[in-house]
């Protein structure tokens, strides 16, 4: 069995995940992985998020959120206009 280790940087970025004996412990800059981790993404209160998708975007518990909730069906993200947009357009 194996273990992925992702490796962090000060800020909290994700440098690096490398894949590990079971037995190995993680040196203090490293985490475990038990979900995902992105190269590229953060390690920010307990929880790996990949990358920002945009901007205006916060991160809670574990996902990037929105200024405004996504509604039902097929939208896209409008950075430009703040809002979602139907993807037929």
């Amino acid at each position: 069995m194996s273990k992925n280790v992702a490796l962090i940087a000060a800020s909290g970025a994700v440098v690096n995940i490398k894949v590990h004996e079971d037995n190995y412990e993680p040196q203090p800059y490293e985490i475990e992985v038990t979900n995902a981790a992105w190269i590229g993404g953060d390690f920010v209160g307990g929880y790996f998020y990949p990358p920002q998708p945009f901007l205006s975007w916060t991160r809670s518990e574990g996902e990037w959120i929105a200024p405004e909730p996504k509604p039902d069906g097929d939208y896209f993200w409008n950075e430009a206009a703040q809002e979602w947009q139907p993807a037929d357009v």
